[in-house]
């Protein structure tokens, strides 16, 4: 073998040994405390340079000794902003094996200071703002209690944030003073701010040439002249930028005026380009593979009109949707828009081929919107093995959505309800009188990092004079992915005289899932599922259960599911989905 490999392959041999011996994360000191725990434990750990320089390679036995004669010093340093200012260290050791140092402390931490008095008061012009009142109400300091360095300075912090939030930018602390006698074990907490006078909003200027004024005024909440409210900016930053008109949205505020106690606001716009293109591509049970394009113009005009034009292509709907929007009073929140759509969609046994012409008013009522919308709609049904026949009705309906989470895709915490009612009779050109209401709701609830539980539920109710007549889409089904799993998309319903399944008059589902991480984003998951759409209240509803592997990735929840129904003799069903929690 050639020297030079020889010398290399000796090297490696070196370096593999030593990585061998000497874990990369191995440290060189432990540290064990008694007597303390929780948050002081923590803070003892950080003040200790025996823990800061465990991990260092060069320390000599020299260097360790010094770091641990330090270490009652700094315990003692870490406790009084616990109000323990006298512990004792009760006992202490170091011991050395194998190269790696061991530290022990026993501590006493001892009796606590306690608070002996306890005043925080909030003086001038905005002594009376609900802000400072709610801190003032809210104190976190109370007499008897254990002094808390850190709850005495959070709550300086909260009265600092406050009076910059609203605008008291001369505010100042007249008294600020944490006094601690240790002989004594007692300490005064003082707090006493004057919030000086309120700025308000001065000149606004914006920088864009894309949209009216008048509409851009709809989107900004800072008035020249009103309070200055840091809330308002940011709602404006937000009003803005979720328009769609702007690519990036830039607001700050300008020099204070000390004279007139105003502050500017200052606004700068990149105009969005005024199209856009997007392509979506999906599978699942229900769908098999699924496609999408969708043409956006985000401004028709100076007036903020926007349209879409969207294709949807699946196995059992095929949709063609154009949109026209108009925005009303404020853009994000009340819009009026003009829709036609061209469906073609498959049941379990009959079909519906239907042209719409719409219009719509939206409208955001806290955290609700209200839909009121009236639709012409000429329908197709097509039954297996019967003939088919035609509808053109005018459908006026309402609906109105809540949707509060504290994540779009996989929320710890959160909910989705949702009504509508829709309708038609004769007097508007439908075959049918009809009368539809369809209630959903469904819940997320994480009681820890690797649990959480959701429930979900439908309820239908249909009123016809001839059920039979009714058009396919105003008919309900359940079965698949997102309704009861075990059994294929809407392939449950009622059955006609020959057994064919056309949809029933009513709908109720309900389910329960629990989901445990397993490790990082993938979960295991265990659920049942009840329900069927039928002829009457009182009438057979399917069961199933079955188990599942979830993997929550950044376009939301991805299913593989298998579910067995427990009321009917049919095999196990495979279901895969990617949707979003609610």
């Amino acid at each position: 073998m050639p020297k030079p490999v020889r010398s290399l392959l000796l090297l490696l041999l070196l370096f593999l040994g030593a990585a061998i011996a000497r874990p990369a994360d191995a440290r060189n000191i432990n540290v064990e405390l008694t007597g303390v725990e929780g948050d002081a434990q923590v803070n003892v750990l950080a003040y200790l340079d025996l823990v800061r320089f465990a991990e260092r390679p060069d320390l000599s036995a020299a260097a360790v000794r010094r770091l641990y004669d330090r270490a009652p010093g700094q315990i003692r340093e870490a406790l009084k902003p616990f109000g323990y200012y006298d512990a004792r260290i009760v006992s202490r050791n170091l011991s050395r094996l194998n190269d790696v140092w061991t530290a022990t402390f026993d501590i006493d931490i001892g009796e606590p200071v306690r608070l002996t008095e306890v005043r925080v008061e909030v003086t001038g012009e905005g002594r009376d703002h609900r802000s400072f009142r709610n801190i003032v109400e809210d104190v976190p300091l109370a007499v008897g209690a254990p002094v808390r360095h850190a709850q005495f300075d959070q709550l300086r912090g909260r009265l600092e944030r406050a009076a910059a939030t609203h605008g008291y930018f001369d505010r100042r602390f007249t008294e600020r003073r944490l006094e601690v006698d240790p002989a004594a074990r007692t300490a005064r907490a003082v707090l006493v701010m004057d919030t000086g006078p309120r700025y308000s909003f001065g000149k606004v200027s914006i920088d864009q040439d894309i949209l009216r004024d008048q509409l851009i005024e709809r989107m900004i909440f800072t008035r020249e002249g009103e309070p200055f409210d840091n809330d308002r900016l940011l709602r404006t930053q937000y009003a803005l930028s979720d328009s769609h008109y702007f690519s990036n949205v830039i607001v700050e505020t300008g020099d204070r005026d000390l004279q007139t106690l105003t502050v500017p606001v200052e606004i700068d716009t990149i105009a969005a380009r005024s199209q856009r293109i997007r392509l979506g591509l999906g599978y699942g049970t229900d769908t098999e593979v699924r496609g999408s394009v969708s043409w956006d113009w985000r401004r028709l005009n100076d007036r903020g009109h926007h349209a879409n034009l969207m294709l949807q292509v699946s196995q059992p709907i095929t949709e063609l949707m154009a949109q026209y929007v108009i925005p009303v009073g404020d853009p994000l929140r009340e819009r009026f828009a003009v829709r036609s759509t061209l469906v073609e969609q498959e049941f379990a046994d009959i079909d519906s081929r239907r042209a719409t012409l719409g219009i719509s008013y939206r409208r955001v009522l806290g955290s609700w919107q209200r839909n009121i919308f009236t639709d012409v709609i000429h329908e197709r049904t097509e039954l297996a093995g019967a003939p088919s026949f035609s509808d053109t009705s005018i459908v006026p309906g309402i609906n109105f959505d809540q949707l509060i989470a504290d994540d779009p895709l996989a929320p710890a915490r959160g909910h989705r309800l949702r009504a509508e009612v829709r309708g038609s009779t004769g007097f508007l050109l439908a075959g049918a009188d009809f009368l539809r209401v369809h209630l959903q709701a469904a819940m997320v609830r994480a009681p820890s990092d690797d649990w959480r539980y959701q429930l979900r539920g439908e309820l239908g109710a249909g009123l016809a004079g001839g059920f039979g007549d009714l058009p396919a889409s105003q008919r309900f089904f359940a079965g698949g992915d997102q309704s009861v799993r075990g059994y294929g998309y809407n392939a449950l319903g009622s059955r006609d005289a020959e057994g064919r399944i056309v949809g029933g008059r009513h709908l109720m589902f309900g389910s329960a899932e629990i989901h445990r991480r397993v490790r990082g984003p993938w979960f295991i998951a265990a659920f049942t599922d009840v329900g069927n759409a039928i002829e009457e209240f009182g009438d057979s509803v399917e069961v199933s259960a079955g188990l599942g592997v979830h993997y929550l990735s950044p376009i939301g929840r991805i299913r593989v599911e298998v579910a067995q129904p427990l009321t009917e003799n049919r095999s196990p069903r495979l279901h895969i989905s990617i949707r979003p929690d609610l």
